[in-house]
């Protein structure tokens, strides 16, 4: 399967998990549904793992580490931001992240953006505000 492939599925389930992790908060606090996500996210990658002929580094623990350091932070943030407003806001600007993403790819990873792709993340940073904070 291509990278498009799977990101088309990575936005499905993105956008599926913001919905009914909305949800979830009408039925439980941030801190429960946050762990669960988080559960349910280590037995997927443990199926993965057992499936796939990976191998550890030293390096990649760590950075893999600090990854999900960095998502369960994102996680914390993400619930407490959907407990408190609506998910039709908080979804679409939480949803900036590949923006700042692509901007960190340029700086620490030396990766280029063309004019094209700035214009794109500028347009697609005033959609997402436009959705987010427009009501």
């Amino acid at each position: 399967m291509s990278w498009l492939a799977y990101a088309a599925v990575a936005i499905v389930g993105f956008a599926s998990w913001g919905v009914v992790s909305k949800v979830a908060l009408d039925h439980t606090g941030w801190p429960q549904a946050s762990l669960l996500v988080g559960l349910v996210t280590v037995a997927v990658s443990v199926v993965a793992l057992a499936l796939s002929d990976a191998s550890w580094s030293t390096k990649g623990a760590t950075v893999g580490a600090a990854a999900g350091l960095a998502a369960a932070l994102g996680f914390v943030f993400f619930y407490l931001a959907l407990d408190a407003g609506p998910a039709s806001q908080v979804v679409p600007v939480v949803g900036v992240y590949p923006v700042l993403a692509a901007v960190l790819a340029v700086v620490f990873l030396s990766e280029g953006m063309s004019p094209v792709q700035v214009a794109g993340a500028g347009l697609a940073v005033t959609g997402v505000l436009l959705v987010g904070l427009g009501s």
